[in-house]
């Protein structure tokens, strides 16, 4: 086989390359980033969400550890932490590590490994003669490959006039997030896993990483301007000192920012097929995988674990040389539908339902009843926790909340609801203008 090319430098196509390298192939990782600057800076091109929080769920653990264990071991070192997850099976850890910390790791790792070259440049477009795939052009010139596997952001549109129309789009929601770091050293501690709670109007999340250090998240609307104050660091230390979720992680006597406010937008969930139809592949030896697949709302983390499951799967297939190149782009493109599909499928209707529940409408107790709810009641069901875990270890499919959806909805025909924390959007947004005017009259927000 000739030279193998992978598009996208991320999280997945570096384990894609690292671990078609050690089959034998000889690979050209392109990217258009540079990498962090001798500095150490690092603005990710691209990569909206790279300094915004990460916890990864136990599909990044598990891979790491059984394709290249050599390099689980580097981000070890380089501070990230195995957590169990609460109510998931035992063993079944994610992993507590700052993005930027995983990726310059990983790109360590990249830089080290025999048959692996990376290149800087701008892939412009696939090159595909008689619907056999004959390379990339990038930066104008044609680079030749027999096989090309694009692993290319959300916002990239490489490829796409060889595959069909993708389904989702734009989720409606958005964030800000600020990190901070525990002065005490214990946040391994007293903060384990990531903590979620719904609130009237918005949610709120603490997600502990790496090095002693935390990110906190507002969640909302976009079209929502009501807290439009907490995009700044006076109005967002504000707010948060307001939602019990949020208190006592960014408690200024223990807790440092170290990065000012930052805006998260243009959130999507979507779902793309490997070619124009399917058992179509978009050409011989193209593939698909991570965002280029499936994209979704990136507050619930599941982005890298799913694109690695993809990457796994993509890897087995190539391992197995009685398998055509053709025949494992339909194979491939058969395991995406069942098995990444759904969770796309249930980001879309669990974010549709939320928006309508921020808008003050109650739960539709006839239709299917959303997943975060089903999760929540498990304080109130501790006999569904078993299928809850496995849902939040995403160890099995979505599927699995329909096998207490029943008792859920039982418990809802009773009054019950999810417990609802902190003040309302409205009053959130009262209390954080009244802090921006307290810390400058002149740049006040009209109460909403």
């Amino acid at each position: 086989m000739g030279q193998t090319i992978v598009v996208g430098g991320g999280p997945i196509g570096i384990f894609c390359g690292i671990a078609l390298a050690r089959r034998g192939h000889e690979v050209l990782l392109v990217d258009r980033d540079p990498g962090p600057a001798p500095s150490g800076d690092w603005k990710r091109l691209g990569v909206m969400q790279f300094m915004h929080p990460h916890f990864f769920r136990p599909q990044v653990v598990q891979s790491l550890q059984e394709e290249m264990p050599d390099v689980w071991e580097s981000i070890l070192a380089a501070g990230g932490e195995a957590r169990q997850l609460p109510g998931a099976p035992p063993g079944v850890t994610g992993l507590a590590c700052r993005r930027w910390v995983l990726e310059r790791t990983l790109r360590a790792a990249a830089a080290r490994e025999p048959g692996l070259v990376t290149v800087v440049g701008h892939a412009d477009r696939i090159v595909v003669e008689k619907g056999v795939v004959r390379g990339v052009q990038v930066d104008g010139g044609i680079v030749e490959a027999d096989l090309v596997i694009s692993v290319t952001g959300r916002a990239s549109p490489l490829g796409h006039e060889l595959r069909g129309e993708h389904e989702g789009g734009m989720c409606g929601l958005g964030y800000v997030s600020r990190m901070y770091r525990d002065r005490a050293g214990r946040l391994a501690e007293d903060l384990p896993a990531p903590s979620w709670i719904t609130s009237f109007g918005y949610g709120t999340l603490a997600i502990p990483q790496d090095d002693n250090t935390l990110s906190v998240l507002f969640t909302a609307p976009m079209t929502d301007p009501a807290l439009a104050g907490i995009r700044g660091n006076v109005g967002f230390q504000a707010g948060a000192q307001a939602v019990p979720n949020l208190v006592r992680w960014t408690d200024p006597d223990r807790f440092e920012p170290i990065t000012d406010v930052l805006v998260g937008g243009g959130l999507t969930n979507t779902y793309f097929p490997q070619g124009p139809e399917p058992g179509v592949p978009p050409a011989v030896g193209l593939f698909f995988g991570g965002d280029a697949v499936c994209t979704t709302n990136p507050a619930a983390g599941r982005g890298v674990g799913l694109g690695l499951l993809g990457a796994r799967r993509l890897l087995s297939l190539l391992d197995d040389r009685s398998i055509a190149l053709d025949d494992a782009s339909r194979a491939l493109d058969a395991w995406c539908e069942e098995q990444l599909r759904p969770w796309f499928a249930d980001h879309v209707y669990w974010d549709a339902t939320l928006l309508q529940r921020y808008a003050g409408n109650d739960l539709d107790l006839d239709a299917q009843i959303p997943s975060d709810v089903i999760c929540a009641a498990g304080e109130a069901l501790p006999e569904i926790m078993p299928a809850v875990g496995l849902y939040l270890g995403m160890v099995t499919g979505p599927d699995i909340l329909r096998t207490v959806e029943d008792d859920v909805r039982a418990l809802l025909k009773s009054g019950w609801r999810p417990p609802y924390d902190g003040p309302t959007a409205g009053e959130l947004a009262d209390i954080v203008n009244r802090a921006l005017a307290a810390a400058d009259p002149a740049s006040s927000l009209e109460p909403a």
